[in-house]
């Protein structure tokens, strides 16, 4: 599945590039300790995040639309981008506090957007589920959104075969799931892979520890690493049954506002 997952993403018409991983020099990023330490360019890929990988293949396996989708920005431009690359007719509903710098990037592509309470994001995905026959795209609990993220974990591989340690974001889990799936079924069994989420918006944090699914309201400036709940779908991929089953390592909380996030 991740192969194949690479092998869209990398087909896509969307652009979407491989991305640069860079060796940073000791001193570069303040820490205590000796070690190579690489960064993985996702900022420079198309659309500015790694959301269009995971987005690029949902629309591979998906037939036309309508498609709906909730979001806090990244993902809402690169399934903006996508709609109208492709001719979809699609929404994206957003929460009140969204920037209005985001929901004008997101207008541009010609989609229609919505804002609304954030507690009211997912009722109303599902409403016009119901009533308007839409196709929901899901921003971060998909199994072939989750896939198409993996394809940065075996191009990290493809430069570094084995690495001590790999550090992932972590929002809703997609990125996170998808990154610790291909390392883990790439053979890399001594690899630790963390994953970070602010103190503030720890739902990922929270499902470990308390062993279910947990609904928070999540509050950081880091406003897309804060979603309501962590992943939970997917078929036993899900995020949080993905990070489980490939022996996810810890996960570190941080205060976004003392770390310059």
């Amino acid at each position: 599945m991740l192969q194949e997952a690479k092998e869209t993403v990398k087909r896509s018409t969307l652009q979407i590039i491989k991305t640069p991983l860079i060796h940073l020099p000791h001193g570069a990023i303040p820490i205590e300790i000796n070690c190579n330490l690489y960064m993985k360019l996702e900022n420079m890929q198309t659309t500015g995040s790694f959301k269009i990988r995971g987005v690029a293949n949902q629309f591979s396996r998906r037939e036309s639309g309508p498609f709906i989708t909730m979001s806090a920005g990244n993902y809402g431009k690169a399934f903006a981008y996508a709609s109208k690359h492709f001719g979809h007719q699609a929404k994206v509903l957003m929460a009140d506090t969204a920037p209005a710098s985001r929901t004008a990037i997101i207008a541009s592509y010609g989609v229609e957007v919505e804002q609304m309470p954030s507690k009211s994001l997912l009722p109303t995905v599902e409403q016009f589920v119901k009533d308007q026959n839409m196709i929901f795209m899901h921003p971060f609990d998909d199994i072939d959104l989750i896939a198409g993220h993996g394809s940065i974990g075996l191009e990290i591989l493809e430069e570094i075969p084995n690495p001590d340690v790999v550090v992932v974001c972590c929002g809703g889990g997609g990125l996170l799931a998808g990154v610790a799936a291909a390392i883990k079924l790439s053979g890399c069994t001594t690899t630790s892979v963390y994953g970070v989420e602010p103190k503030e918006a720890c739902t990922m944090y929270r499902s470990f520890s308390e062993n279910k699914p947990v609904f928070m309201d999540a509050k950081s400036i880091a406003i897309g690493l804060a979603p309501p709940f962590a992943g939970t779908n997917g078929e036993g991929f899900g995020e949080r049954a993905a990070c489980e089953q490939y022996h996810l390592q810890g996960k570190v909380n941080l205060k976004p506002e003392k770390h310059g996030l």
